[in-house]
């Protein structure tokens, strides 16, 4: 057998990542027999050491491990943390990490001492965005666990970082290290944004930003992101482990061009991908992936066989030994797939070629820079691909043609973009302009490709089921497994390619299959929400909130419902600004607000609005929702509905009603009506199922 340790490291990372869907009682089950077929096979059976069956069984092995230890990492360290949900804290902390949004918000992270003597990190929305790590804190609130919603999974995102409890501050106070070296970073930080606003003030201007120093600085038109997502590229434009993976690419390709000698080869490349790192203020994830890549190129230092995916499984393990939920990061795929690419992939795919064309490569020196800087490019655009659709919602269908087109742009006018930020540091400002300006015309016409390819009826297609992420994750573990115990190329790409397939039959099936019942669907954010009711691809949706997030969180919905568009909208808060965005976002929607320009109005005295099998009744402090036999009572405030009995009844922040109702749900998780909290339910993006009544769906009992 070789590769003993890939092997080993891709047998773990499997096990990890299939936990992260699986529930706990099937990830221990499928855990403990992994383990056990692994030693049987190993101390019993005894295989040849070359052979694949020891291969495969060393996989299961430490696959059935990686279960067990996300498992029990989760079961003795998330849940008891997360028991404190609830609890008081006062206290001082030390910022260890900060994410600045504007001026006057930032998300900051800190390890306490909970009540019951635990360490635990937690997070705080600051009222000040000024701050740096290093900085002291003197907070005093509540703590409480972040939840999924259907706006976003906020308990998967701080999971994947190791913070299972949040604050939510009555006070907060702050001592700041000004002359720190994280505030000298920010201010530099600060600098390079408004150098390169002042030479690209554009949306080509907030790309730079965004694949240089991260898009928590960016400003970038709706219209354009959504663009780069929908066309496959939406990772480029935030800094994770493939941008680090390119930069150390392209340092690479420049030192073999130049005959630098090994030594001088890697400390080159440390020394830019920390400088990158620097630049894009050292977050959690990026201090990942320069870990990721630095131990990658080092491994010759530790006198390692020089083999990239064996470094990388070994950084990759390293990193997730402390924190297993990192497996399921966005930040955490892309630098493993990012690195996969450049260290694996494009050195494989530049010695054949080197070999088929080794005539055309002698004494080409510019040639062979350029191209393998191309290569690593391309190799670690196409490696992020899978790791893209997994983290994200729908699956590119144009990201391969996408990628291939548009890295070499994305390659040079990173490449000028950290050339001129480096160069801003120097009183030659005029230099750094040059780069900005240059980079900003690449960026042009990636943005103009990206708009072309996302408004392409098949440039994206939604997961639409809660079985597609864990499907695709058992679709990468299956190309790893393949790629490392199968020796034939040929076997490699039909079982990845058999994969693939049945992959997308399952998904296909599971979508396919009739659903004889009508939906009533409550998303929440914690401070509003909106109810969709859908039946046979007909839906209505009714807002309460009133702003874009609403409406992204729609149009989110019914592409993994497969539901083609809305029908109807009524928007009960702010329909001058919400109206407008749904009327964009659903042409073809007859759209109801109060007090709008664009849609249609209705007036709270007692209209009736009917749209196929729907009833909307408007009412000044309420309203009613009437369908398939069943009623809806909407309450934003302290109301007498007019009857006393309803099928479900939702309520917002403040509600205070006499009915009696099967369902009750909130949209605010403050609550403070009169309705006994017992009797709530409070849905992680509820959905229901209306048939001779409301019941509550239930979710899938073996997912996570």
């Amino acid at each position: 057998m070789t590769r003993k340790t890939a092997v080993m490291g891709l047998g773990w990372l499997s096990g990890l990542l299939a936990a992260s869907f699986f529930a706990l009682w099937l990830s221990v089950s499928a855990g403990i027999m992994l383990v056990c077929f692994g030693l049987t096979v190993i101390f019993i059976v005894r295989p040849e050491k070359a052979s694949r069956l020891l291969a495969f069984s060393a996989a299961a092995l430490f696959c059935g491990m990686g279960l067990l230890y996300y498992s029990g990492y989760d079961y003795f360290v998330c849940r008891p943390i997360s028991s404190a949900n609830g609890a008081s804290f006062e206290g001082n902390a030390v910022i260890k990490d900060v994410t600045a949004y504007s001026e006057d918000s930032a998300f900051c992270t800190a390890q306490i001492s909970l009540p019951d003597g635990r360490k635990a990190d937690i997070g705080w929305y600051a009222c000040d965005g000024n701050l740096a790590r290093g900085d002291k804190a003197q907070l005093s609130g509540i703590l409480y666990s972040p939840e999924n919603t259907s706006f976003f999974n906020s308990a998967d995102y701080y999971r994947s970082q190791n913070i299972f409890l949040l604050l939510n501050p009555r006070s907060e106070s702050y001592i700041k290290n000004e002359n720190g070296l994280f505030h000298r970073l920010c201010a530099f930080r600060e600098n390079a944004v408004s150098v390169i606003r002042s030479y690209v003030p554009s949306d080509e201007g907030e790309l730079i930003i965004g694949m240089t120093l991260g898009n928590g600085l960016w400003r970038i038109s709706d219209k354009a992101e959504n663009a780069l997502y929908r066309s496959g590229i939406g990772h480029i434009a935030s800094v994770s482990g493939m941008h680090m993976a390119v930069a150390a690419g392209i340092v690479s390709a420049l030192a073999s061009a130049l005959c630098l000698s090994k030594k001088s080869r890697l400390s080159l490349i440390c020394i830019a991908c920390a400088l990158f790192a620097l630049t894009a203020d050292m977050g959690v994830s990026v201090l990942r992936a320069y870990v990721m890549t630095v131990l990658v190129y080092t491994a010759d230092l530790f006198r390692r066989q020089n083999d990239g995916l064996t470094s990388l499984t070994v950084a990759a393990v390293i990193l997730t030994v402390g924190s297993p939920f990192a497996v399921r990061s966005a930040s955490f795929l892309l630098s493993f797939s990012g690195v996969f690419g450049v260290s694996v992939l494009a050195p494989s795919l530049n010695s054949a070629i080197r070999r088929a064309y080794e005539r055309r490569y002698e004494d080409k020196m510019g040639f062979v820079f350029g191209f393998e800087a191309l290569l690593s490019s391309l190799c670690a655009s196409a490696a992020v691909i899978p790791a893209s659709a997994l983290c994200l919602d729908e699956i590119s269908l144009i990201a391969p043609v996408s990628n291939l087109i548009m890295s070499p742009l994305f390659t040079a006018a990173m490449t000028l973009s950290m050339a001129g930020i480096l160069a801003s540091v120097l009183p030659l400002q005029s230099i750094s302009g040059g780069f900005f300006l240059i980079a900003g015309a690449l960026c042009r016409p990636v943005l103009m490709l990206t708009e072309l390819f996302g408004n392409l009826p098949f440039a994206s297609l939604p997961s639409g089921t809660a079985v597609a992420p864990p499907i695709i994750a058992l679709i990468i573990i299956t190309a790893g497994a393949s790629h490392i115990i199968m020796k034939n190329r040929s076997a490699v790409i039909l079982t990845v390619s058999g994969a693939v397939l049945a992959g997308a039959v399952c998904i296909t099936f599971y979508r396919a299959v009739p659903d004889e019942y009508a939906r009533a669907v409550l998303l929440t954010e914690g401070n509003g929400g909106v109810l969709i009711l859908s039946e046979d691809n007909y839906c209505t949706v009714i807002d309460f909130m009133g702003n874009s997030k609403s409406v992204k969180a729609v149009k989110k919905y019914l592409a993994k419902a497969d539901i083609p568009e809305a029908s109807l909208v009524a928007v009960t808060e702010h329909g001058d600004y919400a109206a407008p965005l749904y009327v964009s976002a659903f042409p073809n929607a007859q759209v109801f607000s109060q007090s709008t320009c664009t849609g249609l109005t209705y007036t709270p005295d007692g209209d009736i609005i009917k749209f196929g099998n729907v009833s909307f009744i408007p009412s000044e402090d309420h309203f009613i929702v009437q369908f398939r036999g069943s009623e809806i009572l909407c309450v934003n405030r302290k109301c007498e509905p007019p009857r006393a009995d309803y099928d479900m009844c939702i309520l917002d922040c403040r509600s205070s009603v006499e009915v009696s109702a099967d369902i009750y749900a909130v949209t605010n998780k403050s609550y403070s009506g009169n309705v006994p909290i017992s009797s709530l339910v409070i849905p992680q993006g509820g959905e229901f199922i209306v048939s001779d009544g409301i019941f509550l769906k239930e979710e899938q009992k073996w997912l996570r």
